[in-house]
């Protein structure tokens, strides 16, 4: 794993003068009862909020939400998502984030460095890199390291090379992380209209560096080379103003889960133990899937060990299994799972996904089981068909209309019961 109720009106009955008279054991009846529930009525409104019951794993997020949404906690709840090209897309990943915003205030995101791949276009942020810069990224492994859970790297010597951002919301915080080490140099970051700040990654020995300042509301940050070597970032942070939802989601077009054993050790654990996350999401599935000689035992040891480091990584975490999507191939004569017009089911999306929920089970982690979004097997032929269409004709990927439907109904699995008891409670706590 890696490199290394409201009270009932009393009525009493009117004869003709328009009162009624009461045996003295039946007053004195009626003033005991009258006064054990003028004690009872304060205590039953005043008693807090009942405590929703979250889904099986999701006990610890949903105690973060329950202390961010009654004041009690001052840092944002943290979502860290890792997976494939359904997360790079930012489209499902996106709908759960601005649902969680808007619930709770914007927390802010982490975001791969600069523009690694060509459609890289996270919601709320416009990004441009020019210059010379390089690109590496962990998904074959054959690119040498650091690597951390962006899964990419960038860097650069050219003095010309730049990276500018423009938020659609206020920043509160920019926090840049780079791999630093006696050869590399500095950065110039400028924050809106102040002058630049010129921040040093250099280190005695290789390793991460978290450089944080403050960005005062400003909308537009840039990043420039200020010369002494080379500049090498993982990742950098765009924190809100104030405490709320964050949704780090960090998805590589083709991974599989084998792409975390790329990533280096030192740094995930640095990564990890800083952001603090209170759920981490997995979204691999749909390229394992799709190979036939997929060994299912092999994978759920894999699986097994990747959930137990993040629980020790990660002790306060929930942790959520995203069961993969439906998808299909054009099919084969040895295929059994027939869709419509020549496409398949790859016979071992389902048996990896089954691995998924018995790993889930057997962790005491969250299991959702994505295809069951689209209507289960072959569901993606019907979304590719539907009008309009929610999937594209290649039967793996989702249009951004279908990944923000598959992101409302696993954001009502996630989140529907806080929603319908805590939210509910907390806006109107007498009931």
């Amino acid at each position: 794993m890696w490199r290394k109720a409201d009270p009932a009106a009393a009525t009493t009955g009117a004869g003709p003068a328009g009162r009624t008279e009461f045996h003295p054991v039946k007053r004195a009846v009626l003033w005991t009862m009258l006064m054990i529930w003028s004690v009872a009525v304060p205590a039953c409104a005043a008693s807090p909020c009942p405590a929703p019951q979250p889904p099986d794993g999701l006990q610890t997020f949903y105690k973060a939400l329950s202390d961010l949404k009654s004041g009690a906690r001052q840092r944002p709840v943290t979502v860290l998502h890792l997976g494939d090209s359904h997360i790079a897309l930012d489209h499902l990943t996106g709908e759960l984030r601005s649902r969680g915003a808007a619930v709770f205030g914007d927390g802010g995101r982490g975001l791969v460095p600069g523009v690694p791949y060509a459609y890289y276009a996270p919601q709320g942020y416009q990004i441009r890199m020019s210059g010379n810069w390089r690109v590496a990224s962990s998904l074959t492994g054959k690119e040498p390291g650091p690597f951390g859970i962006s899964g990419y790297r960038i860097e650069t010597a050219d003095a010309d090379a730049e990276i500018s951002l423009v938020s659609d919301h206020d920043i509160g915080t920019v926090e840049i992380e780079a791999y630093g080490g006696p050869e590399t140099g500095a950065i110039l970051l400028t924050l809106g209209t102040a002058a630049p700040l010129k921040l040093q990654t250099r280190l005695e020995k290789p390793g991460p560096v978290f450089l944080r300042v403050p960005a005062g509301g400003a909308r537009e940050v840039r990043l420039r080379v200020a010369g002494g070597g080379p500049v090498r970032l993982l990742g950098w942070t765009m924190e809100g103003v104030k405490s709320g939802f964050r949704y780090d989601s960090y998805g590589i077009s083709g991974a599989t889960l084998e792409v975390v054993d790329h990533w280096d050790e030192a740094i995930v654990e640095a990564e990890i133990r800083r952001l603090a996350p209170d759920l981490i999401l997995l979204g691999y599935g749909t390229n394992e899937g799709f190979n036939d000689h997929a060994d299912a035992g092999a994978y759920g040891r894999r699986f097994s060990q990747l959930v137990k480091r993040l629980q020790h990584l990660a002790p306060e975490a929930s942790i959520g299994v995203l069961g993969a999507l439906d998808g299909a191939r054009r099919a084969k004569p040895t295929d059994r799972l027939l869709c419509s017009n020549g496409w398949a089911t790859p016979p071992k999306l389902g048996v990896l996904r089954d691995v998924q929920r018995g790993i889930a089970r057997q962790s005491g982690i969250f299991f959702e089981d994505m295809s069951r979004v689209m209507g289960g097997t072959c569901g993606i032929a019907r979304w590719v068909d539907a009008e309009p269409p929610l999937a594209w004709p290649d039967h793996v990927h989702l249009r951004p209309e279908g990944a923000r439907l598959a992101g409302a109904m696993l954001w009502q699995d996630l989140m529907g019961v806080f929603e319908s008891t805590a939210l509910s409670c907390i806006r109107n706590p007498k009931g």
